[in-house]
């Protein structure tokens, strides 16, 4: 099988990211994770916190198939400077042209997306981890909201079905993240400032760039509880969604 036709799921991708970090830890400091590997993180936080108002969307036996990716994006890094950290995974294709694969999986580089801007992901990327034989993997990983904002322009643009099924999944992550910081700010007024900023940071970035999650039915379910205390954690969050 060629470098470019072996399709990966979510084992696959930490399988890249750890031969990547073997090789240069440098690479996963200075680039982020965007596209299907990182819908792929976001599906298994999903999966794992298995909230029942927030499912994982499967709607047929093989809606797994549009989640199999070929490819596996950053920003926020050049190509060139990629070359240069991972030498022992550059190939050179039939006609020539030199392309980076780790476990038979091309990686790709976007230097700008449909809706973001590499400098803005890079400043909002969050830290992933997991463990791979006894290794601590970190990983820079594009924030849910551009990611969810990224996948409504593809799938308008391109009209994908690995598209729909990202953005799908992404609305279902970025609502669950919406109701449960809220859940959590709501209910712990004497947790750290850090902390309390940090739900304040994203509830505010939620309204700015993806409004829709906030009328969403569940959602408004779930924190109807929550506005009707007579605090200023519920007073912020009954302005938040006038």
């Amino acid at each position: 099988m060629s470098s470019i036709e072996r399709r990966v799921d979510w084992q696959g991708v930490k399988k890249c990211l750890a031969d990547i970090h073997q090789t240069s830890p440098e690479f996963l400091r200075r680039s982020v994770v965007i596209g299907g590997g990182a819908c792929w993180f976001y599906r298994v936080q999903l999966e794992k916190n298995a909230d029942p108002d927030f499912p994982f969307p499967i709607r047929e036996a093989t809606a797994n198939d549009p989640w199999l990716s070929k490819d596996l994006d950053f920003t926020g890094i050049f190509r060139g400077d990629a070359y240069k950290l991972l030498p022992a995974f550059v190939e050179t294709s039939t006609e020539g042209q030199r392309f980076l694969a780790v476990n038979g999986v091309r990686l790709g580089f976007a230097q700008v997306g449909v809706t973001f801007d590499p400098a803005e992901v890079f400043a909002r990327a969050r830290i992933a981890q997991f463990k791979s034989a006894q290794t601590h993997i970190e990983f820079l990983v594009i924030d849910p909201v551009s990611l969810y904002r990224e996948k409504q322009a593809l799938a308008q643009k391109r009209n994908q079905p690995n598209d729909h099924a990202h953005l799908e999944t992404l609305n279902r992550y970025v609502a669950w993240e919406f109701v449960t910081t809220a859940e959590r700010y709501a209910k712990n007024s004497n947790s750290e400032l850090a902390q309390r900023q940090e739900s304040i940071a994203f509830l505010l970035d939620v309204r700015d760039r993806a409004l829709e999650i906030t009328n969403l039915p569940n959602v408004r379910e779930r924190i109807r509880a929550l506005i009707t205390q007579n605090t200023a954690e519920a007073a912020f969050i009954r302005e938040l969604l006038s």
